[in-house]
């Protein structure tokens, strides 16, 4: 396995994977196996088991679905009964077999609480309440306790509503509170957000993670970090080089100088290379593809430093 902490243009993935109906023990060996054949450095167990707010508010007591598929939180939230993901990250870790490093992912306390509804007789006033987004942190941070129980030295926070939140419905100092555990937890923490990061991507950093996983490939998000606060925090920013937003494989050329102008912002050292978010929604041939030309454009530039 690479160097974790110290590999230049690092590989690695958001995590999702096209399961394609497949059962969730199938479906993870063979987004490993997908993987593995790619060539990433840091790979994922392909989050099987539905999408990030599925996989989690099925399993939280006090969650509930309503008859339109929407999840209520209808009393207050507990711990569940037995780890959610951690079973998952552990056969993805033995299948790996140390040919890859395996992260662990959780979906993160402010995404989840604001994709939930609550019902009136709910013990919160609404999704953005600071009680209820801190009662998530604590369930969830279990969560990723038991996945760096497990061996992950790699562990990433879903949180792509994060900067649309901070607009507005969530302070910083919230934030703060709600993922300082997370930020604390592992050997290399990561934080993964969507979007147009640009206005807040400075401040993103202050919340102390290794890692800031985002998109790069339509949207010059590497840019807006500043080098010195960058260093300073000592960081690394995984840039999204592909895009996930549609089937469409694109040259190894087009990757190889999407990375060469984050590099531009980025140094190197400080650089992993990763799609733009999940790959969950396409095909699989057009997945494993983006990652085959993804690695290739990346070990390219790797020659070259």
């Amino acid at each position: 396995m690479p160097n974790i902490r110290r590999q230049a243009l690092l590989t690695s993935v958001v995590g999702s994977y096209p399961t394609e109906g497949l059962p969730p023990r199938r479906a993870i060996e063979r987004a490993v196996e997908d993987q593995l054949l790619a060539g990433v450095d840091v790979i994922s167990d392909g989050q099987p088991r539905g999408d990030m707010i599925e996989t989690f508010a099925a399993r939280i007591p006090g969650i509930e679905r309503r008859d339109d598929g929407a999840w209520e939180v209808v009393d207050s939230l507990d711990f569940p009964a037995m780890p959610i993901v951690a079973g998952d990250f552990t056969l993805a870790r033995e299948l790996a077999a140390r040919r890859a490093e395996v992260k662990g992912i959780v979906t993160g306390p402010i995404t989840l609480a604001l994709s939930l509804q609550v019902a009136p007789e709910a013990p919160y006033n609404a999704p953005h309440d600071p009680r209820m987004i801190l009662r998530l942190a604590e369930i969830l941070g279990r969560e990723l306790a038991a996945l760096v129980a497990a061996g992950a030295r790699v562990t990433q926070v879903d949180e792509p509503l994060l900067p649309r939140a901070l607009a507005g419905l969530v302070s910083m100092e919230l934030a703060s509170d709600a993922l300082r555990e997370f930020a604390a937890t592992s050997m290399l923490p990561a934080l993964h957000v969507c979007g147009d990061v640009r206005d807040v991507a400075n401040d993103l950093l202050l919340l102390n993670f290794a890692v800031y996983d985002i998109e790069n490939s339509a949207i010059a998000n590497a840019a807006a970090f500043d080098a010195e606060q960058l260093d300073f925090a000592g960081s690394k920013i995984s840039a999204g080089c592909v895009s996930t937003s549609h089937a469409e494989v694109e040259p190894v050329e087009t990757i190889r100088e999407r990375i060469r102008a984050t590099m531009r912002h980025i140094p190197p050292e400080r650089l992993w290379v990763s799609p733009d978010c999940g790959l969950r929604n396409l095909p699989r041939a057009a997945a494993l593809e983006k990652l085959k030309r993804m690695v290739a454009a990346s070990q390219e530039l790797r020659a070259e430093l």
